[in-house]
């Protein structure tokens, strides 16, 4: 522990001596800490050097020219950007020895004038009741690892459809459908507008064996998130999702008039 904290120091030190303004000097100096993470060691000394790397990314991404530096080099964190050029998200996952994953992020949102705030995700899914209803701020957010964004209107404003994804444990993964949306000025997730089991949900979540692979996706052409059907290997398994996978099926969620609304067993051949 106390040669993770002296590496941190000494890294942290050395950053303070370049120009702040340079994003490639913070860039290998995020990379470099991200290194010194490994399965070999302690949870501990793996969130040492984690709460590192979310300290100088949120030094990083307020620096000039941030929102539209690539961060190629940060293959661990994702990176994705909204159609309208005004949303970027970052994600990230730190994995414990019990297989469990804690989730870390930044929003970063640009408006009109030029000027990105940036918002630093608190993942708190361990906390959160009923999150297919709940409707949470940014620091207390269902994390997982975001992979896409749709942007959606309605009504003159703009919600981001997020699709994440988040390896859960040794037995279950998960990937889930969330709204991204400004009240008031701050970002907040969650908002009543899919239409599943004739009823409104803020957000929808899949939970499904670790062994297999669940396909959740944007399908331009069809205008539609597609997504693989789940179904238990077994009926005696209804509702043990260790056991579920897809069964060869796909359904879909279309938005229209301000609902992301549920089709059914839809033909996604040839498209």
């Amino acid at each position: 522990m106390k040669t993770a904290i002296l590496v941190i120091f000494l890294i942290l030190f050395s950053l303070k001596s370049f120009n702040q303004n340079n994003l490639a000097v913070s860039e290998l100096t995020i990379q470099k800490l991200h290194q010194k993470i490994k399965p070999t060691q302690t949870d501990s000394e793996n969130i040492s050097f984690n709460d590192s790397i979310a300290m100088i990314m949120e030094q990083t991404l307020n620096l000039p020219g941030a929102f539209v530096y690539p961060f190629d080099s940060l293959k661990f964190i994702g990176k994705i950007m909204s159609d309208d050029q005004k949303l970027r998200i970052f994600t990230w996952n730190l994995p414990f020895a019990d297989a469990s994953n804690r989730y870390f992020g930044f929003i970063m949102y640009e408006e009109s004038n030029k000027n990105s705030t940036v918002y630093k995700l608190k993942d708190n899914s361990a906390g959160i009741s009923n999150p297919e209803i709940a409707e949470i701020p940014y620091d207390s957010w269902y994390g997982c690892l975001i992979y896409d964004i749709i942007d959606t209107k309605s009504e003159g404003d703009t919600w981001y459809t997020l699709l994440g994804y988040d390896p859960d444990n040794i037995f279950t993964s998960k990937k889930l459908i969330d709204i991204l949306w400004f009240r008031e000025g701050q970002p907040a997730f969650g908002k009543p507008v899919f239409q599943l089991n004739k009823r409104l949900q803020s957000r929808i979540l899949f939970e499904y064996s670790a062994r297999v692979q669940m396909t959740l996706t944007w399908h331009q052409k069809l205008r539609m998130i597609v997504f693989d059907h789940l179904a238990p290997s077994n009926p005696s398994y209804q509702g043990n999702f260790r056991y579920y996978g897809p069964d060869f099926s796909y359904d879909g969620l279309k938005f229209e008039n301000g609902i992301w609304e549920i089709h059914e067993d839809i033909d996604v051949r040839g498209q």
